[in-house]
């Protein structure tokens, strides 16, 4: 690191850019106690720091001596709104006595935020990602019109604006169904078989087609316990990972295990997978791919599979390749 870049300077690039690495730099400082330690956490209980206290809550997880952070980790907590930089700080608060600790000098007692704080938090999360995912097809024929327009093409350019204005109608549903119809976040029995046809055509009318396949689907009327809101943030996240890593010709394979309350599901692409070193991370912190400051989808697909009683990870398919594994509770009603 430079003479004349601060820990905070340098971590808030790392931490979207490689969140390992800023973990890493950030455990050197904090074993070190170094001098910039103490401008660092205290630039960190400003609003809009959620990427880097989830940072130093997952590097201290593990550390012998977290307890020298609880203050800050209590103070975060009161305070934070991201929920995966929320979820970060509790697991790092998990093992901690903290009946003993009192908050430092002029830190303010706030009450936790109630259940109906929480619930707008997990709603409006969810929908800040998902209105930016519908946008993702505006703005690729938004792109694809500049150069039709400057190539002077009329009929491609008639095509992509219909494709332009389909997306903004997408949109506009995306914003109905989750703002008035009280169904969508209604717990139900769900066909899940049946529940993964009809939405994987919703998103190929929105996106471009998946090829799904079952695998032991002599018993996919196996039913689940789940709003249709849980449901899509767990399964379109999945669809949409798979087709940015795979392209148009994407296929998606689901092998359904029954277990005695449960529905095992191994979910495949025609893609590489994960690799091995995304088997402990991945749920943990943004990651993508892609482009840097996206890629939460996993800690949403996780979060949601949580709340409805089951439980995500990547197991390994052959050496170096990792794929998702998801448990259910059966409805058995």
């Amino acid at each position: 690191m430079p003479a004349s870049e601060s820990l905070y300077e340098r971590l808030r690039i790392l931490a979207v850019e490689d969140p390992k690495e800023a973990r890493k730099i950030f455990l050197a400082g904090f074993d070190a106690n170094s001098n910039d330690l103490a401008d660092f956490l205290a630039r960190l209980s400003r609003p809009n720091e959620a990427r880097l206290r989830q940072v130093v809550a997952n590097a201290v997880r593990t550390h012998p001596e977290k307890r020298r952070l609880v203050p800050d980790l209590l103070r975060w907590r009161v305070v934070e709104t991201d929920e995966f930089t929320r979820r970060a700080i509790e697991g790092a608060l998990a093992d901690v006595d903290v009946t003993d600790i009192r908050p430092r000098q002029g830190d303010e007692r706030i009450a936790v935020p109630s259940q109906l704080t929480d619930v707008y938090r997990y709603v409006s999360d969810r929908m800040r990602h998902r209105m930016r995912n519908t946008m993702l097809s505006a703005q690729a024929q938004a792109n694809r019109l500049k150069k039709l327009m400057a190539s002077d093409l009329r009929t491609e350019i008639q095509a992509t604006v219909a494709k332009l204005s389909d997306a903004m109608v997408s949109l506009g549903r995306e914003l109905e169904a989750t703002d008035v119809d009280p169904e969508y976040f209604q717990q139900r029995s769900v066909v899940l078989a049946d529940w993964l046809q009809q939405m994987n055509l919703r998103y190929g009318s929105q996106y471009a087609p998946v090829v799904l396949r079952f695998v032991n689907a002599e018993q996919p009327r196996v039913r689940v316990f789940a709003t249709n809101y849980y449901l899509e943030t767990i399964f379109w996240n999945i669809w949409m990972n798979a087709q940015q890593a795979v392209g148009a010709t994407c296929e998606i394979t689901i092998d359904f295990k029954m277990m005695e309350r449960e529905v095992e599901l191994l979910i495949s692409d025609n893609g590489e997978g994960f690799s091995p070193d995304l088997k402990d991370v991945v749920f943990l912190e943004v990651y993508s791919t892609k482009n840097h400051g996206r890629g939460r989808g996993m800690m949403e697909i996780q979060d949601a599979i949580e709340r409805i009683g089951g439980h995500v990870e990547l197991y390994e398919t052959s050496p170096s390749e990792y794929r998702i594994r998801v448990r259910l509770p059966m409805d058995l009603q």
